[in-house]
């Protein structure tokens, strides 16, 4: 059991001493002027500290003992260290304010690239209700740790220093007996600084689990009301934010605890401090002025060991964070530009894609197949479609060509290009997507469209919305152009939206496109105005499409169905139908549209 013990301090001590090594290193010591402005003002700050406390000795003696009038000139001395102090203690504040609020945008700012660079089985791997909170909480309390807690440390200690110079030159026995129980105070603030770095960690956990909770009943709130569930959800969340609050309690009391222990040992030791000065001075050991100066000193004392009391905690609070912190840094992609990857080219008329025994599970080779073997050759300029009920594996097709994931077998090539040896940058400027419910920002209906292609110009974004017949109706909205959309783009309607996307789509001029149900979710009117914006988008590109309504199918060149990860059946609508196996099924329960016309047979 000690053995134990005495090993995992030393260990722990030595993680922390990283974590701070870190910190210092990756963020601070890049803001090194302002850190030695704000370091200038700390020492002069603390000298005037010191130098209240002695002056208390030479006005004793000679304004009240010896009366000697000209020494009131002390008090304008006395009230010039006051200001000085003041100007000093306020230069500290901003500098080292300014380089919290700094070190903390650097910290968000690699954050948030850290997770927006990760593959998407990582994202979805973690909540962004968890990943909100470490954004925001965790970050608050590190620009705490660093205002309130080192650099507090710093200057209580330096004036701390200062005190104790002027009790030594005072009486360095007096001295040496108040001090004598700093290590006890030492120790009593190290265990309340464990529990409380038990007690924040274990809060800044709960936090990110609650703010998951919130996340998914805002994101769920139509079902939520449909179904009655208002209690339910308000029950979750009431058992969420108590056990949050137990740790938080825990926090406050360890937190609490820590000014009246040290006032508890402080007031033991100046109550021995007072005695043994009392029997100096009947003794003829000490002066009353020397006893004044001293008294002083170690009074102003007090206050920089119960402020490095509470500041060695919020400290303590903030190297919990910064773990946190550095996890969602460092988490790295498992998708990732292999050693040696070259730029994928695709020359004019080509975009051949090829699947070759390809097989994948989202949970690694283990897990349940979402693809088994699957071998597609898509010819350069042609519309295929994917169909099939739903969990048949059409999304993961995507998913793969795009490298969202990795296959765990077989292969994937554009143009013979195996897309595992090519750059993800690449691969995907050369791809468009097009998904059943359009992704816009609460940005400007340019800067939306603009997304396809960062680089275009206002005339090249205008033509994609004309092309994708979306030009009228935004020219219509108050700003034209340049109206933001809202969240989401709540203020379009669902066909508008698409139309949007279509236009990213245009304006990227990917060869490659995929189409992702596009049309599913829409009304009749609505779908004629993004079908003929998709038939012009689709002319001379290789085109996937997933779809369950027929417009989007029959007029393929061929089609393809998959059913539990595997291809089961090809051809034309006409052959498929022939074949009465599972798209006659599919054709006859939703996909049927008998307005359509029929595409001769493909080539097998």
């Amino acid at each position: 059991m000690t053995d134990k013990t005495a090993t995992a301090r030393p260990a722990a001590a030595r993680g922390e001493t990283a974590v701070v090594g870190r910190l210092v290193r990756g963020y601070v010591t890049r803001r090194w002027p302002t850190i030695a402005a704000a370091a200038a003002c700390m020492i002069v700050a603390s000298a005037m500290s010191g130098a209240m406390a002695y002056v208390s000795d030479p006005a004793t003696k000679l304004i009240f003992l010896q009366r000697d009038a000209r020494m009131l000139a002390v008090i304008p001395l006395a009230l010039l260290i006051i200001a000085l102090r003041a100007v000093s203690s306020f230069g500290q504040d901003v500098f080292l304010n300014s380089v919290a609020e700094r070190v903390v945008a650097d910290v968000q700012r690699d954050m948030f690239r850290s997770q927006i660079r990760l593959d998407i089985g990582a994202v979805n791997a973690s909540h962004s209700g968890e990943l909100i909170s470490g954004f925001l909480y965790d970050t608050t309390l590190l620009r705490n740790s660093i205002t309130r807690g080192a650099a507090g440390l710093g200057y209580q200690l330096v004036t701390f220093i200062a005190y104790v110079v002027v009790m030594f030159y005072e009486d360095w026995q007096l001295s040496l007996i108040s001090i004598a129980l700093l290590p006890l105070v030492a120790w009593v603030t190290g265990t309340l600084s464990r529990s409380l770095r038990k007690a924040s960690t274990r809060s800044m956990e709960e936090s990110g689990v609650l703010s998951k909770a919130l996340s998914e009943a805002l994101s769920g709130r139509r079902i939520i009301k449909a179904y009655n569930l208002e209690t339910h959800a308000a029950k979750l969340a009431d058992g969420l934010i108590s056990q949050r609050l137990r740790y938080l309690l825990r926090a406050v009391r360890a937190r609490a605890a820590a000014v009246p222990a040290t006032d508890l040992i402080g007031g033991f030791a100046a109550a021995v401090t007072f005695a043994y000065a009392g029997y100096q001075h009947f003794h003829g050991q000490l002066e009353i002025n020397q006893f004044m100066a001293f008294l002083a000193a170690m009074l102003l004392a007090q206050q920089p060991i119960r402020t490095l009391s509470q500041l060695w905690a919020i400290s303590s609070e903030g190297i919990a964070a910064a773990r946190r912190i550095f996890a969602i840094i460092d988490a790295k992609p498992s998708v990732a530009d292999r050693p040696g990857a070259q730029p994928l080219r695709i020359a004019p008329g080509g975009g051949r894609v090829r699947f070759q025994n390809v097989s994948f599970a989202y949970d690694g080779e283990a897990g349940i197949p979402a693809l088994t073997a699957i071998d597609l050759d898509i010819a350069p300029g042609s519309k295929i479609a994917l169909v099939g009920p739903s969990g048949a594996g059409k999304s993961t097709v995507f998913n793969l060509l795009l490298r969202f994931y990795d296959t765990n077998s077989g292969t994937i090539a554009i143009d013979a290009a195996d897309i595992a040896g090519v750059t993800l940058i690449s691969l995907r400027e050369h791809v468009a997507l097009v998904t059943q419910e359009p992704i816009l920002f609460d940005e400007s209906v340019a800067d939306n469209i603009a997304l396809g292609r960062q680089d275009a110009s206002r005339a090249e974004i205008e033509a994609a919305a004309k092309a994708a017949a979306a030009d009228g109706f935004i020219r219509a909205l108050p700003e034209g152009y340049d109206t933001r959309v809202g969240e989401g783009g709540l203020k379009l309607s669902g066909g508008q939206r698409q139309r949007l996307a279509i236009a990213r789509a245009m304006l990227r001029n990917a060869p490659i496109l995929l189409l992702d149900e596009a049309t599913s979710a829409l009304d009749t009117e609505s779908e004629r105005q993004v079908q003929e914006a998709l038939d012009r988008l689709m002319k001379g590109r290789t085109t996937i499409v997933i779809a369950h309504r027929l417009s989007t199918v029959r007029d393929a060149d061929c089609i393809h169905v998959l059913d539990g990860g595997r291809i089961v059946e090809s051809g034309s609508h006409t052959q498929l139908m022939a074949k009465g196996g599972l798209y006659a099924r599919l054709y006859r329960h939703g996909l049927a549209d008998p307005q359509e016309p029929e595409k001769a047979d493909c080539a097998s």
